[in-house]
């Protein structure tokens, strides 16, 4: 068991152990880790730069690079100083814009860098704001796109997107941040595929450094990343 959760449950049985412990409250306990120190970026452009240029710029004997985490595409013209097109690579949104909360900041929400990710623009666009999920008979977003899937979900009754293998665990793990940083719920379809891909896809070492960047430019982490298993804590987010 983790360190976080150990505390975490230390905390739950102290302050109520007289009582039940509701899944609502877990929530909330957990979102305190969410919420801790986070000093929101009020520039979203700034996040981009940030996403581009510091988490997700790599460099080889060729230069400096970025890929993105749809499709696997390596794309240049890029360094630490140098933004790409955005008609070329573009920020995906984990949380689509069309479902943050409207009890919040959406300028905050939207520049929240814990769900933004490099992506391919054809297949930002193509994602659009369909739900993930595992889909049957889907196909690839963009004709040079292989490792995504956009399809049709009998559970849902809709299209879905489904990202790469390794990109699972990453998308589950941000919507858990999402929903518990802006107290948004994911639809029970949605969470039992992400609560799967929690699992067989575990954090990696790009992932902590990945957490431990965003924490530096605003303040708080993704506590699903430090301990995924908060997420079997919760009843439904």
């Amino acid at each position: 068991m983790g360190a976080i959760r150990l505390a975490f449950m230390f905390m739950l049985t102290s302050n109520f152990a007289l009582g039940a412990i509701f899944w609502d409250e877990n929530r909330v306990q957990v979102k305190k880790l969410a919420v801790k120190n986070h000093r929101p970026i009020q520039d979203y452009g700034y996040s981009r730069e940030v996403v581009m240029q510091k988490i997700h710029l790599k460099k080889d004997t060729q230069g400096y690079y970025v890929e993105d985490v749809y499709c696997h595409k390596t794309f240049r013209n890029v360094g630490p100083n140098r933004m790409p097109r955005h008609t070329v690579i573009n920020i995906e949104h984990t949380w689509p814009q069309s479902r943050f909360s409207t009890r919040q900041s959406k300028r905050n929400q939207k520049a929240d860098i814990h769900h933004l990710y490099p992506t391919e623009s054809q297949s930002n666009s193509k994602r659009s704001s369909f739900y993930f999920s595992e889909v049957e008979h889907g196909t690839s977003p963009t004709y040079d796109c292989d490792d995504s899937k956009l399809g049709y979900n009998s559970e849902i009754g809709d299209t879905a997107f489904e990202p790469p293998e390794d990109h699972k665990g990453n998308v589950a793990r941000a919507l858990f941040y999402f929903s518990i940083r802006y107290d948004i719920e994911i639809p029970e379809y949605e969470e039992m595929f992400l609560r799967m891909w929690n699992n067989i896809d575990p954090v990696d070492e790009n992932e902590r450094r990945r957490n431990d960047i965003v924490e530096k430019e605003q303040g708080n982490r993704n506590p699903f990343i430090d301990d995924p298993g908060l997420a079997d804590l919760i009843t439904n987010f």
